[in-house]
């Protein structure tokens, strides 16, 4: 289901409700594991499909404890926000039921380890606020700046939506997860650069070739890092690309893979090389199986076009003296990996701006909060003004004659509305509680309580 523009934008409708049912308890409660708390092995079996976590949201807002629910679920982390209700049942603690409801239907079912030992991690308020923004921002990914967990968070957004588990309070904190998360990529280098040895092949490419779409690709070996460097090259545009591997017994894994791809004998490697723009080389050999008198009279008929060849192998692929010769590229691993230490240099001196792209947008999110706290306050307020206006006006309509009654109504309340705009906005802004927390959070409330003071509310009209 595809969001709207404005998809985690509440309905003003739902936002006292909200407000109300939030004050009760914690407004966030975030449990999960990731890439640090847990290895591989216990994350595989805790990973949610997208089918899986559509049952999980349903089954989470069945239950008495959960008000609202998002799941995110990657290769590299499973985590839960909840808005919880107020305690119910017999908890002996704000948040407890939420937090049993997660365990239970995500984690324990599945894993019982990670309860037993202590795999998990768990978040609340603020703390779990910001860290849903710093996944969304790369700050908190396996691979600093991963450009993909922006469309995960996204997609997860989308499916809460869909199921109608994500309210008020979710939307509004994935609204701006998802602003920080576009920010950090517009505004920042967090996600600049190869930190792979798969996309390292690629920004080489890109330097020799502008692009490498509708470039043509060799992989010599069809062994692991062989077919991460393949697929990162597919997955950046590559259509033309081919396989030389020796004997048959990879053919099949390839062909699943990668369909489109050609596999060729690999005595005939060296006509396929001057077919190709791109050679990636990572076999097991012990001896060089690209030789530079061989590749010299392949580069015959290539007619001056660049030809880049990357060796992945250790020992080396790639005769040393291949790289003198004209119009060929070459790189080793060794020289792929000062590429991919000096990106990743690059994205940490980012990390202080994303950081304070985060912080900007976890205030704006806690501001809204402070808003959402007032709105029950304000919304009384309103009642008690309404209620005095209708009382003055019906105790006056008889001095004014039938045809000015809609003009008295609508005076009446244009200036009850522009009375209490102000007061209204302060008791919503940012400032009232200085969004952030602690002492903060304090004051916000002291100004509620002399708003409600001041105002009379909640005592007996004369």
């Amino acid at each position: 289901m595809a969001l709207p523009d404005d998809p985690l934008a509440a309905p003003q409708a739902r936002v006292e409700e909200a407000a109300t049912d939030a004050a009760a308890g914690p407004k966030l409660l975030a449990v999960g594991i990731d890439h640090r708390s847990a290895p591989l092995e216990l994350r595989e079996r805790v990973a949610l499909s997208r089918a899986d976590s559509e049952e999980v949201l349903l089954r989470l807002i069945a239950r008495d404890e959960v008000a609202e629910a998002y799941v995110l679920s990657t290769c590299n982390r499973t985590e839960v926000y909840l808005r919880p209700q107020s305690p119910r049942n017999g908890a002996r603690e704000e948040g407890e039921g939420a937090f049993r409801a997660a365990m239970e239907l995500v984690f324990t079912a599945r894993a019982p380890e990670v309860e037993r030992d202590g795999r998990f991690w768990v978040l609340r308020d603020a703390e779990a606020a910001r860290h849903l923004l710093a996944v969304a921002a790369g700050l908190e990914s396996a691979v600093l700046g991963e450009p993909e967990v922006l469309g995960q968070v996204k997609r997860a957004a989308e499916l809460a939506e869909g199921v109608g588990s994500c309210g008020t309070v979710l939307k509004r904190l994935l609204r701006c997860a998802l602003q920080a998360g576009r920010r950090a990529r517009a505004d920042t280098e967090i996600g600049e650069g190869a930190v792979s040895l798969g996309y390292a092949v690629v920004e080489l490419a890109r330097h020799i070739f502008v692009g490498v779409e509708g470039r043509s690709c060799l992989v010599l070996g069809g062994g692991e890092t062989a077919t991460m460097a393949a697929r990162a090259l597919v997955e950046k545009g590559v259509r033309d690309l081919r396989f030389a591997v020796r004997g048959t017994h990879r053919h099949a894994a390839l062909r699943e893979e990668f369909p489109s791809a050609t596999i060729t004998s690999f005595q005939e490697r060296y006509p396929t090389i001057a077919e190709c723009d791109v050679v990636v080389a990572s076999t097991s050999s012990d001896e060089a199986i690209v030789e530079a008198g061989e590749l010299r009279q392949a580069m015959r008929s290539r007619r001056s076009r660049p030809l880049l060849v990357v060796d992945l192998g250790v020992p080396r692929n790639v005769a040393p003296h291949v790289g003198r010769l004209e119009n060929v590229f070459l790189h080793d691993l060794e020289s792929l990996q000062h590429l991919v230490a000096r990106n990743l240099d690059r994205r940490r001196a980012e990390v202080p701006l994303v950081d304070a792209i985060v912080g900007e947008e976890l205030r704006h999110f806690d501001a809204w909060q402070h808003g959402l706290e007032a709105e029950p306050l304000i919304a009384e307020l309103q009642r008690r003004a309404e209620r005095i206006r209708r009382r003055e006006v019906d105790g006056a309509r008889s001095r004014f004659p039938a045809e000015l009654q809609d003009e008295l109504d609508r005076l009446t309340r244009s200036l009850v509305r522009k009375i209490l705009h102000h007061p209204s906005t302060r008791l919503r802004s940012a400032d009232a509680g200085r969004a952030g927390g602690g002492e903060g959070s304090a004051s916000h409330q002291a100004q509620l309580e002399l708003a409600r003071d001041l105002f009379q509310l909640g005592e007996d009209e004369e």
